[in-house]
């Protein structure tokens, strides 16, 4: 049988993963219970993709959560160190939704309005492009985001397409304020 591309290293969630994940709650010792009955144990595990960001959907709806149990045949717990660096991921999504919201600021003198939204619509620095892509990284794969961002760094620093210089000088101050933000989570 062939197979086109690299064949899974190891277990994958269910086709149709809607619902993976999804039966959690939050007990009254402030813990996020999340249901992993209905996928193989190993992927019951923060280190695997799919589980973090369900845990981090759930975060994103819940207050006041100290811990996380993920709940299999054996119980996973995770602590208030996990929970910190589980709440600056959750803030660095915030800072890149607020970011998304930017809207471009091209310098095109003799553009109609339409042809600048032509020019800068299929930009890829963009701010609600580029923005809102690393915010699903941070919130999918977090070592993904972090080569996701030097990667957006190194791409705002070699633009330099004329009429774009504020839209990506104010692009590159957003990033160094997410910078400047992760790095003061990092002390706490």
């Amino acid at each position: 049988m062939y197979h086109e591309g690299p064949r899974p290293r190891g277990p994958v969630v269910p086709a149709g993963g809607a619902g993976v994940f999804e039966d959690a709650d939050v007990d009254r010792d402030g813990r996020l219970l999340v249901r992993c009955q209905d996928v193989p144990e190993e992927l019951a595990d923060l280190s695997r993709p799919e589980c973090l960001a369900a845990v981090l959907r759930h975060l994103k709806d819940a207050a006041g959560v100290r811990g996380i149990v993920l709940v299999h045949d054996r119980e996973r717990s995770y602590g208030p160190r996990a929970m910190a660096a589980l709440d600056a991921l959750l803030a660095a999504a915030r800072l890149l939704e607020q970011f998304a919201q930017r809207a471009p600021a091209p310098e095109f003198p003799g553009f109609t309005a339409k042809e600048v939204e032509a020019v800068c619509g299929k930009c890829e620095l963009r701010p609600a492009t580029l923005f809102a892509r690393l915010r699903d990284r941070a919130l999918a794969d977090p070592a993904a985001f972090l080569a996701a961002l030097r990667d957006a760094a190194a791409a705002i620093e070699a633009y330099d397409q004329e009429g774009c210089g504020a839209c990506v000088a104010a692009s590159a101050q957003d990033l160094r304020i997410l910078v400047e933000e992760m790095s003061r989570g990092e002390g706490a």
